[in-house]
This record gives structure tokens, C-alpha cells and sequence, in this order.
């Protein structure tokens, strides 16, 4: 199948890479997070599951529903997950990629709770001046990466579906001072920096796109996922503000709400 024709970011003078027209309904989807707690709950979804270690990684492989799928804790960071993502594509054959887990707010209009889908995706920390264009992927001559429009919508439509259902626990919504959870769609940079300071974050609002959010694995699983022509979605919970006003327990985030729409939105999103 030939892939639609990419269009040219006039700031960088690089290519976007936009995915293929929708495929057929995929026979083995692969689910991925950066830490253990992101993907504990969608693992106890399945059924006949069988573990695989490659590489000290236990890729759960089984059934959630009548869905084919491998699920797997990929560890931190954009080498991480690119590895990770790999062997999924070339060991188990996996053709679409989810990504889930959580998120540093950039945009002023995301709370603590919120979910951002990604429809497209850059790395902050790419800069192979005077070779390259800032941004741009060496050797590519792309910036950035759009998944396909088909499972942006029904990743939206998922994340939607399950906060507005009885299936979300607001047991411990209190203790992160979240309210009412919104869906939004938008770009989301990744880098292999955890960003804490003011600093960090004006250095991210360079990149030539309005930036939703950040986190450390997301544009590299697209870019490998873009190498190989397999269908993939980002979706990400915000675990906190842009200004760094809200102080919380990180790993409580990660145990508490982060695990169950990770869960609760994988769900859906195989409906």
C-alpha cells in the first residue's frame, strides 16, 4: 500500500511524516508503557497470556477479548522504547502499536487528570545543526509524525467513552485535586530529559508547533512504527501542570489514576 503523500513544514523545511490510509482491522495489536504500573491493570485484562523474555523484558502475550495482543513494560526513555517497540514489530509481528502512560503538561489549558491524545509527535532534544534542520530526524528529513487519523478519532472516541462512565473510580480524584477530566488532541514532544523547571519548558515552546505535552518515549516509538509502516496511537495522562504548582505524589499518580485509564481506555479503545 502506498503511503499518502507528506507534506513540508515551511519553519523547518522538513518533511512530516504522515501515516498510511487505514488498514484492515489489526490481527495481533501491541501495548506498551513506560513503567510497570502503566500497564499492570491492561495485563490483567487478558487471557491466555504467556510471557516472553527478550532482552529482561516480559512481553505478556494473549488475548483481551477477541483481540490479539502483547503487552509489555518497555522502561524509560526513547532508546527504551524504540528497542522495545522493535522487537514487538519483528519478534511478535504486531501490527498497531499503543502507547499509554503519563505526560508533563506544557499547554496553560491542561489540569492534573487530563488525557492528551497525540496527533502528532517531535523530539525536543534533535539538533544536528549545521547537518540538519533543528528538529529534524538525521537522514529522514522529517520533523515531525502524524499516526493516522482513523485511530486518533477512536482513541478520542475511547478516552471520551470512559471518563463519562461508571467503569471511572473518582475515589482518589481528591487527593490530586482533579475535577472534571477533559479529552484533547495535539502535538506531543518527547526527550530523554525529565523536565522539572521553568527552563526546560520554555526551551520545549521552540519547537515550530503548539506542544500539548511532554514525556520521554512517544515520537520515537512513532518514528520506528513510521520505519516499518505499522499503524500506531499515543495516548497520554497529564500528571501535572505547566506552571509545576501542583505538588503530588508521582508514583501514587501512577498507581492510583494514570493505571486505571490507561486500562479503562485500552478497553474502549478495542470495543
Amino acid at each position: 500500500m502506498l503511503n499518502p503523500p507528506n507534506e513540508i513544514d515551511l519553519k523547518t523545511n522538513c518533511i512530516i511524516a504522515k501515516q498510511r490510509p487505514s488498514t484492515p482491522q489489526s490481527k495481533h495489536i501491541a501495548i506498551l508503557g513506560a513503567m510497570p504500573q502503566e500497564v499492570n491493570k491492561i495485563i490483567e485484562l487478558m487471557s491466555e497470556k504467556e510471557i516472553t523474555i527478550i532482552a529482561d523484558r516480559e512481553y505478556h502475550s494473549g488475548y483481551i477479548g477477541p483481540h490479539k495482543a502483547t503487552v509489555v513494560f518497555s522502561r524509560w526513555g526513547k532508546v527504551a522504547a524504540s528497542s522495545t517497540v522493535t522487537t514487538l514489530i519483528t519478534h511478535f509481528g504486531c501490527d498497531c502499536v499503543v502507547f499509554t502512560g503519563v505526560a508533563g503538561a506544557v499547554s496553560d489549558d491542561l489540569n492534573i487528570g487530563d488525557i492528551v491524545i497525540a496527533d502528532s509527535t517531535c523530539q525536543h532534544d534533535v539538533d544536528a545543526r549545521p547537518l540538519f534542520e533543528r528538529f529534524c530526524i538525521p537522514l529522514t528529513n522529517k520533523s515531525f509524525f502524524k499516526p493516522q487519523e482513523d485511530l486518533v478519532q477512536k482513541a478520542l472516541n475511547a478516552a471520551k467513552d470512559f471518563i463519562a462512565s461508571d467503569e471511572l473510580n473518582h475515589k482518589n480524584f481528591h487527593k490530586f485535586s482533579i475535577e472534571e477530566p477533559r479529552v484533547y488532541k495535539g502535538l506531543i514532544v518527547t526527550g530523554d530529559q525529565f523536565i522539572t523547571d521553568a527552563a526546560s519548558h520554555e526551551a520545549i515552546q521552540s519547537v515550530p508547533e503548539v506542544v500539548m505535552a511532554v514525556e520521554m518515549e512517544g515520537a520515537a516509538v512513532a518514528q520506528v512504527c513510521d520505519e516499518h509502516q505499522v499503524p500506531y496511537i499515543i495516548f497520554r495522562t497529564i500528571s501535572d501542570k505547566a506552571d509545576h504548582s501542583a505538588n503530588i505524589d508521582f508514583i501514587d499518580f501512577i498507581e492510583d489514576i494514570a493505571s486505571q485509564y490507561s486500562a479503562g481506555i485500552i478497553k474502549y479503545f478495542l470495543a
